[in-house]
């Protein structure tokens, strides 16, 4: 059976992506329709990078992420693992960081 269950599309615009030097999270519009000086996420500071991910979490609507052999994470629990940096916190940050080179990759594109 096919399952045709239409995905609701999430808003990448206005969730967090960079840093301006001033310390203020600057969003995917901002980043590619401004072009404003910014830390990428690679040269954020471990902290910062927990700090970004964690608020990139915590603006979404829902957040369900699937571990096996451990169970759903919700939002709260995944903010708490990122900000303590623990293994599971390591991988939901570097499936972040994928997911925000992507997103910026897209995006300059203009296929987002």
């Amino acid at each position: 059976m096919v399952n045709n269950t239409s995905i609701p599309r999430e808003d990448h615009w206005s969730r967090p992506v960079a840093m301006a030097p001033n310390g203020q999270w600057l969003s995917l519009r901002e980043v590619v329709e401004e072009e404003p000086a910014r830390f990428s996420f690679a040269q954020l500071t471990p902290e910062q990078q927990s700090e970004l991910v964690a608020e990139r979490i915590r603006q979404r609507p829902k957040y369900d992420m699937g571990i096996l052999g451990l169970g759903v994470l919700d939002k709260k629990r995944a903010i708490n693992e990122v900000q303590a940096g623990t293994p599971i916190g390591c991988t939901l940050i570097e499936v972040e960081r994928r997911m925000i080179e992507r997103l910026i990759e897209r995006a300059n594109e203009r296929e987002l």
